[in-house]
């Protein structure tokens, strides 16, 4: 595909990331909003008419404003940003629209591989019983939000296999008492400038397995989100980051 026109969504150091990696696959940043721009939703949509796509690294309470401008401009949005609910988000308009948006809680490609390690992971040790497993993540000191999404969405993959785990909560257990061992805990970390370190702990009686993703960087995410806007192009409907790395892994992108 020929070089992309994007327009970047915020002003931090994700989007700093992102127009490295635009740059490094012949895309071409037409527009960098902050947060003025983003407040206004008819200035934002305006921004982003004539685009091929938008990419958000905002925060969680912007992702609506800038779905509702992104639709109405009749361009594809990639979601990066973390935090948000999607039920809270009217993305039903996009779908009714034609438009295309993809999300998801991390876009780093080797996080992909990591949920689907974890998926394969719990299946096995579900099989030969005897471990409990938890999750631990730790990200720098300025991330708002915890456990990060990255955690929630490996928190529900790991509940889906485990047959013992009922639901997940996020803390190390109780203040007192034994913990609930249908529960999978959640704990997290902020510290430093730590970009992002998920592990997977499977304990057992006589070993431990453990199972790690540590992002050296922003870049990797960067990538993804700029993967995404490539594919999301000429395509309707509303994605997970997750169908967009399955669908390049089958080589149909």
């Amino acid at each position: 595909m020929s070089g992309l026109e994007l327009v970047l969504l915020g002003d931090g150091r994700m989007a700093t990331a992102v127009e490295r990696a635009a740059d490094a696959g012949g895309h071409a940043i037409v527009g960098r909003l902050g947060r003025g721009a983003l407040q206004d939703p008819e200035r934002l949509a305006a921004a982003l008419r004539g685009a091929d796509a938008a990419i958000d690294f905002t925060h969680a309470d912007q992702v609506g404003r800038s779905v509702a401008a992104a639709t109405t401009a009749g361009v594809p949005l990639v979601v990066g940003t973390t935090g948000w609910d999607p039920d809270t988000v009217e993305l039903g308009a996009v779908q009714e629209a034609g438009g295309g948006l993809v999300h998801g809680p991390n876009f780093s490609l080797g996080v992909q591989v990591f949920l689907a390690l974890a998926r394969k992971a719990a299946r096995l040790v579900d099989a030969v019983q005897g471990y409990d497993v938890h999750l631990h993540e730790t990200h720098h000191r300025f991330k708002a939000d915890h456990p990060s999404g990255t955690a929630v969405r490996t928190a529900e993959v790991l509940v889906e296999e485990l047959r013992e785990k009922r639901r997940w909560v996020l803390g190390p257990g109780p203040k007192d008492g034994p913990v609930e061992e249908d529960v999978l805990y959640v704990t997290s970390s902020r510290v430093g400038h730590v970009p992002g370190s998920h592990v997977v702990g499977l304990e057992g009686r006589y070993d431990r397995l453990e199972l790690r993703h540590d992002a050296r960087g922003r870049e990797g995410f960067a990538q993804g989100a700029v993967r995404a806007a490539a594919w999301i192009q000429g395509r309707s409907g509303v994605f997970t980051f997750e169908e967009v790395v399955a669908d390049l892994l089958e080589g149909r992108s």
